[in-house]
């Protein structure tokens, strides 16, 4: 929001917390930000839009934003995101040079996506798919860097995917594998889940509210755990299948219709409060 006073009602999004959580994740370059101008924001919004319990909670504890101002209102998955014929797969396979069967790491490669666990967990599995991480460099990358390159054969590096080639490459992926330690929402596994990809997911922060029991929940910090979630779900057919319709409908639940309605109801109320607040003076 501006420093200054406007004038008018305000609403403010909230996506994550992630900053004032861990701030060693991140560079040291959003002083003014950071210190000032969002939580000034966020103390001076008539309403706050957290696009998951979590997030809220974490905006409440940091910012002593009142419940009564704190709106939950979870993000949506594309039309896109959804099961594609096998026709329709084939130029991306061939395109990336993709295998039969693959693990699959989809983020910008940064401390908080904790793509260190996966590595430990997929190095010990007794049969390796190959691992294929796609995303792009981000920050603080240098020790994963270096994981990567200590690395057990079998780990493909795409670099950043373009968005509409995203559909076909979670379809062709034998399962999702997101270990992150601290998301606001989780829009990766609920797009595979869309796709009807088997995810394997960080038990922290927001990720259990968008996974639910349509997929597997581990603790980010259990390299053991994450093995042993990998081989159960690439050594059983049934769970994969089970997971794949879980997912489906999972994922059914969350819609930018139904995000952009409840938005509007939290934009509407703020507006009459004010009509009526106005009317009172």
């Amino acid at each position: 929001m501006p420093l200054a006073k406007v004038g008018l009602p305000a609403v403010v999004t909230a996506h994550d917390m992630a900053i004032y959580r861990h701030p060693e994740w991140f560079p040291g370059r959003q002083t003014l930000s950071v210190r000032l101008i969002v939580p000034r924001s966020m103390r001076r919004a008539d309403a706050v839009v957290a696009v998951s319990r979590h997030t809220a909670a974490d905006v409440g504890d940091l910012f002593g934003v009142p419940v009564e101002r704190l709106h939950v209102v979870p993000e949506g998955v594309g039309p896109q995101y959804r099961p594609l014929p096998r026709e329709e797969l084939a130029a991306v396979g061939r395109r990336y040079d993709l295998p039969e069967r693959f693990v699959l790491f989809v983020s910008t490669i940064e401390p908080r996506k904790n793509l260190e666990t996966l590595l430990d967990a997929w190095s010990r599995l007794r049969e390796r798919p190959p691992l294929v991480v796609a995303g792009g460099w981000g920050w603080r990358y240098e020790e994963v860097q270096r994981r990567l390159d200590r690395a057990p054969e079998g780990v493909r590096l795409l670099g950043p995917v373009r968005p509409a080639e995203l559909p076909a490459l979670y379809n062709l992926a034998t399962c999702l594998a997101h270990p992150a330690w601290y998301e606001g929402f989780g829009l990766t596994p609920l797009e595979a889940m869309a796709c009807g990809t088997p995810v394997v997911a960080s038990s922290a922060s927001s990720l259990p509210e968008v996974v639910g029991d349509a997929g597997l929940l581990v603790p980010p910090g259990d390299p053991d755990g994450w093995r042993d979630a990998l081989e159960r779900l690439l050594d059983d057919a049934a769970l994969r299948a089970r997971l794949k319709d879980h997912g489906l409908r999972r994922a059914s639940e969350f819609t930018w219709q139904k995000a952009a309605a409840a938005t509007w109801q939290v934009l509407d109320k703020v507006l009459q409060n004010s009509v009526s607040h106005g009317e009172e003076g």
